[in-house]
């Protein structure tokens, strides 16, 4: 897989700390962080990363809607979701607004790579 650009979506330092070191290890490259959904549409916008991984749970916008207006812009982007288990409805809400892709916490380097073979090969 070659090398993309991605935008962590999270309130977690901690998760965002997690994804950039499993990414990196990858070989990709996180260009932007994010603490809720409005700095990530409009990072999403400035940065026109590769992908994007998207807590639900955030304040000022949360993940759904924020997934709602980047895919409304840009309806090929990837976003990927990231939740916790037992969330099942949430899942349920975010494919509502156009998401396809998940990693369910706890999250682990495995899973990670197993969603972005899926992402990139659909892409």
């Amino acid at each position: 897989m070659k090398p993309r650009t991605f935008l962590i979506v999270d309130d977690s330092p901690a998760v965002i700390k997690r994804l950039s070191l499993i990414l990196e290890s990858l070989g990709h490259e996180v260009v932007g962080t994010a603490s809720n959904g409005v700095e990530a549409v409009a990072m999403a916008q400035a940065l026109k990363p590769s992908a994007i991984t998207m807590d639900i749970q955030m304040p000022q916008m949360d993940g759904l809607e924020a997934t709602k207006r980047i895919l409304h812009d840009y309806p090929d982007k990837p976003v990927i979701i990231i939740t916790a288990h037992g969330q099942e409805s949430t899942v349920v809400d975010a494919i509502g607004v156009g998401a396809k892709y998940f990693i369910c916490k706890p999250i682990e380097r495995d899973k990670v790579l197993e969603v972005l073979n899926k992402v990139f090969d659909e892409t």
